[in-house]
């Protein structure tokens, strides 16, 4: 679940922020590495390069009219894009999981949020997201880092181009034993953004989703929703919808 902490920007949409924010931090990376003595598996600077070959493929392939990426990609790799969505996150992943052995927290917490514009940037696209969990759990750290309600406003579309990235009745039915899918709690933590936008027709769209999909989930959801109102003083306008829908889903749950 999602905590409120210090305030953070919202990436950019945007190839060039993902290539800049990894050539930050890739010195570092490679200088605790070869200062390293168990460091386990392959090496930053071979993380890295494959990073950059994407994103020199990626570039490529958008110098031209948007509606034939697909076509360009393909001609150019032999591939679609959620190829290369899937290729991203999985070197994001590994070079985040190498910071964290490393002892580089920022750098681990830096690197894994940048799936989120890597996913956002291709879904945009056509790529179609197939495993979920890094965008998921990027979103949720950069929306725990985020206090301006303009700013999750934004986060919030983002969270709604991730959730229709791939069917979301089907991601559901695929992942309904585990109460850490990946989609469920996208779809728990899209609602929180929405209620600390403090816009009413952002939790109107969220909580029907989590109503939809989420019918046992939403007792406890709203439940919480209520304690939180209170204790962090929202506006009136965001407890009356929390309100609202605890009437139904809490109050008249009880009374059936």
């Amino acid at each position: 679940m999602l905590r409120t902490t210090m305030g953070k920007a919202l990436p950019p949409i945007d190839i060039s922020y993902i290539a800049d924010r990894l050539d930050d931090i890739s010195d570092d990376l490679e200088h605790a590495y070869d200062e390293a003595l168990d460091a386990e598996g392959p090496e930053p600077r071979v993380l890295l390069e494959g990073m950059r070959r994407l994103i020199d493929t990626m570039r490529a392939a958008d110098a031209g009219p948007p509606a034939q990426f697909s076509e360009r990609l393909q001609k150019s790799t032999g591939s679609d894009p959620e190829v290369l969505l899937e290729h991203g996150l999985r070197l994001l992943t590994q070079l985040s999981d190498l910071a964290a052995q490393l002892n580089l927290p920022h750098h681990a917490e830096h690197v894994e949020q940048l799936c989120l514009p890597l996913a956002c940037w291709l879904l945009r696209r056509g790529a179609e997201l197939q495993h979920p969990e890094p965008v998921v759990n990027a979103a949720a750290h950069i929306a725990n880092g985020l206090k301006s309600p303009t700013e999750l406003a934004e986060l919030f579309g983002l969270l709604s181009e991730v959730m229709n990235g791939i069917g979301i009745e089907r991601a559901l039915e695929l992942e309904s034993s585990s109460p850490e899918r990946p989609w469920r709690v996208l779809l728990l933590n899209r609602a929180i953004v929405a209620t600390r936008s403090h816009q009413p027709a952002l939790m109107e769209e969220a909580f029907q989703s989590v109503v939809e999909h989420l019918r046992e989930d939403a007792p406890d959801f709203f439940r919480e929703g209520m304690g939180q109102m209170e204790s962090l003083d929202y506006p009136l306008q965001v407890r009356e919808v929390m309100q609202r829908y605890f009437d139904v889903w809490c109050v008249g749950q009880k009374l059936h």
